[in-house]
C-alpha cells in the first residue's frame, strides 16, 4: 500500500512539475500530456480497483469463498464474481446498500 502511495505522489509532482514547465515553455506540452494520462491511470487504477465497494445488485453476482483482511483498513472483505463480465468486487460485509 506505501508503494502505490508513494507513486500517486511522484505522478502528481510530476504533473506539477510539468504543468509549471508548459506555462513558462510551450515545448513541455507533450511531458504534461504524459503526466496527465499517467495521473489520471493511477486515480482510476485507485478508485476502481483499490477500495471495497458495496454489495453489488443482480442476478450475475455471486459471493465466492474468499476471505482476506483488507491491509489498509484492517477491516475483512468478502469477493463477489460477476459470471458474464469476470469482474471481481471487494465487498465489506457491514455493507448492505447494494451499488
Amino acid at each position: 500500500m506505501m508503494l502505490r502511495t508513494f507513486i500517486l505522489v511522484a505522478a502528481m509532482l510530476l504533473f506539477t512539475a510539468a504543468l509549471i514547465g508548459a506555462a513558462i515553455d510551450p515545448a513541455v506540452w507533450p511531458t504534461l500530456i504524459a503526466a496527465t494520462i499517467l495521473l489520471a491511470g493511477i486515480i482510476f487504477e485507485r478508485r476502481r480497483y483499490g477500495a471495497a465497494q458495496a454489495k453489488p445488485a443482480g442476478g450475475a453476482w455471486r459471493e465466492t469463498s474468499e476471505r482476506f483482511v483488507d491491509d489498509a483498513s484492517g477491516r475483512p472483505l468478502t469477493v463477489w464474481y460477476n459470471d458474464a463480465t469476470g469482474e471481481r468486487r471487494y465487498v465489506d460485509p457491514g455493507s448492505d446498500m447494494p451499488a
